[in-house]
């Protein structure tokens, strides 16, 4: 019987050997995760707090049902068994701890009968110098309407097309065509200016927008940014250096603010939260969810439609959109495949009387 079974056992084997694996390093990323301030690497691993807890979440129905088998056969359960559980419990904690705010109802800052004003903002990251599929981008500015749409990786080509195609006849408010970004707005826009976070690193994709719009009679300034992937050491610095302006920036920035864009980091990062805390803006996805938006692998495995599970967890939110408390969201959504290496991000947004907003506090 056992020369039958033999080559299942070391499937079996192999599978439990290298899930043992992938689990330990879960947990020694997870402990690393809590110590994202320490470092380069330490920050990198802030960034998978979901496909830890996935992991670890599939080890646990694993060891359960080994557990509850040995139960039912009446032979001591050992404290191997236990423990496992217990670690297992325990880590998974840590990472649901951070994870699940995100989905549990909000009450400061969700839309009443009172909010006011109406704004409905598109952003993408175009992965303009590999992307092409310009068409893509025409039928999802369509078909979602937006009052305004922010373009970051946005060419001179990609310029040229869109703006060639009529598309943006909607949107005569515009400041485009240098530094790699773009706004376009069906509403006036003022004091625009085209700003760098750096002195001595005025490189054109990390150019930032600043402009003013007014909703339901208000000023709202948007900050349109795409600070630096933190692929390495000194772009880690670079991005988090791109946070602090914003940080020391933030009382020249009106009360009502948004920041939006490829911002290149996670919401359980250190540099994430120190900016939301620094600046008082909260996450527009609390309440609606996690909505990653990065790397998108749908067109590698022939998907063009929804991110379902299996994408999702293949996937991080690095695509933002913070806002101060004074505004209320009605809804947010990643929007439809592109091409890009990134989903697009629509949000629509209301803005709360000052009634509403001391009582949410």
């Amino acid at each position: 019987m056992f020369s039958l079974f033999w080559p299942l056992k070391l499937v079996f084997g192999i599978f439990r050997f290298f899930l043992n694996l992938v689990l330990f390093l879960t947990f020694i990323f997870t402990i690393m995760a809590l110590m994202g301030d320490k470092g380069w690497l330490w920050s990198l691993t802030t960034h998978f707090r979901v496909q830890y807890l996935a992991i670890q979440l599939f080890a646990f129905v694993l060891a359960s049902l080994a557990y509850c088998k040995k139960s039912s056969r009446k032979e001591p359960i050992g404290l191997e068994s236990r423990v496992s559980l217990a670690v297992l419990t325990f880590f998974a904690g840590l990472n649901l701890a951070v994870i699940a705010p995100y989905y549990m109802p909000l009450h400061e800052g969700q839309v009443t009968p009172a909010t006011k004003g109406h704004l409905k903002l598109m952003h993408s990251n175009l992965f303009g110098m590999i992307n092409h599929n310009v068409d893509g981008v025409i039928e999802a500015i369509r078909a979602n309407d937006p009052d305004i749409i922010d373009l970051v990786e946005y060419t001179e080509p990609w310029q040229a097309k869109l703006e060639q195609s009529g598309v943006f006849r909607k949107y005569p408010y515009r400041f485009a065509g240098r530094g790699h970004i773009g706004l376009y707005s069906k509403i006036p826009l003022s004091h625009t200016q085209l700003v760098f976070t750096s002195a001595t690193r005025k490189v054109s994709n990390q150019a930032n927008i600043i402009a003013q719009v007014r909703m339901g009679g208000e000023p709202v300034t948007i900050l349109v940014a795409h600070p630096a992937s933190p692929i390495m050491p000194s772009h880690l610095e670079w991005l988090q250096n791109s946070f602090s302006v914003w940080e020391k920036e933030r009382p020249h920035l009106g009360k009502n603010l948004i920041i939006v864009g490829d911002l290149n980091t996670t919401p359980w990062s250190v540099e994430f939260h120190q900016l939301t805390q620094s600046t008082g803006l909260r996450d527009s996805q609390l309440g609606f969810g996690l909505q990653p938006s990065w790397p998108m692998i749908m067109p590698a495995i022939g998907l063009k439609e929804s991110p379902t599970l299996i994408t999702n967890l293949m996937t991080i939110p690095i695509d933002h959109v913070l806002i101060s408390p004074q505004l209320a969201v009605y809804s947010r959504k990643t929007g439809p495949f592109v091409g890009s290496d990134h989903l697009p991000v629509i949000i629509e947004l209301g803005l709360n009387p000052p009634h509403q907003i001391a009582h949410a506090r």
